[in-house]
């Protein structure tokens, strides 16, 4: 599990980035200031600055919570900031360890293919029992695709037929295969359940993903992410 170090005093941001880490399996920590002698930097893997809450006065003064640097982040592999566009010459000057930088307005859409992208960057462990391809995000845990952010809402069957092909991507499953590992070996709906439900994963997941769900002719299906 990767703990996230939300540093904040904008009560909104802190709400929409707590609800977005929580929903991919992030833990997550606010805090209010800067302390880096507390227990969320110790544990942190990913710092969030935001930056946004703070006034003129302590922009042009350089305020502190400017001044991380990756010194003081050890041992968090990432550092994003979360800042108004007006900052940006600021920011990078005084803190010039960022990994990346995200406005406010785009948190909902960016933030989490953002950590990712950065996670990836840096080869750091992404969050327990899931599968990440690029911004496609497969909970085992939570039972959840996200893919660019979003939720995608997908049935019991729809998810467990996803999960195998993804486990075990660029292996040819036939639809017998994926029959009796699915749904059983007395489920007698015929190897046509498993088109459909192919069907329905491709029309619900947004390319490019939908295109790694491979057809092999006269034979079944395959997860293959060499289109990422």
């Amino acid at each position: 599990m990767i703990n996230i170090l939300l540093i904040s005093v904008d009560d909104k941001n802190s709400i929409v980035v707590s609800k977005i880490a929580a929903g991919a399996g992030f833990a997550i920590k606010l805090e209010k200031i800067l302390d880096t002698e507390s227990s969320g930097f110790r544990e942190a893997g990913i710092i969030l600055l935001d930056m946004t809450g703070i006034d003129e006065k302590d922009l042009k003064e350089g305020a502190p919570l400017y001044k991380l640097n990756r010194k003081q982040a050890f041992p968090a592999k990432v550092i994003i900031g979360i800042i108004r566009p007006e900052q940006i010459d600021f920011a990078a000057e005084n803190t010039p360890d960022l990994d990346d930088i995200i406005f406010p307005d785009r948190l909902k859409k960016e933030l989490l293919p953002r950590i990712v992208f950065s996670l990836t960057k840096s080869n750091a462990a992404l969050p327990d029992n899931s599968i990440i391809v690029n911004k496609l995000i497969l909970n085992l845990d939570k039972y959840e695709l996200i893919v660019n952010g979003k939720v995608v809402e997908l049935t019991f069957k729809e998810f467990e037929l996803l999960k195998i092909l993804m486990q075990n991507s660029n292996r040819v499953f036939t639809r017998i295969n994926l029959l009796s590992s699915v749904w059983g070996y007395d489920f007698y709906g015929g190897s046509r359940t498993v088109d459909v439900h192919m069907r329905r994963l491709r029309a619900k997941i947004p390319p490019p993903y939908n295109d790694m769900l491979k057809t092999i002719r006269n034979v079944g299906y395959m997860f293959s992410p060499e289109n990422e």
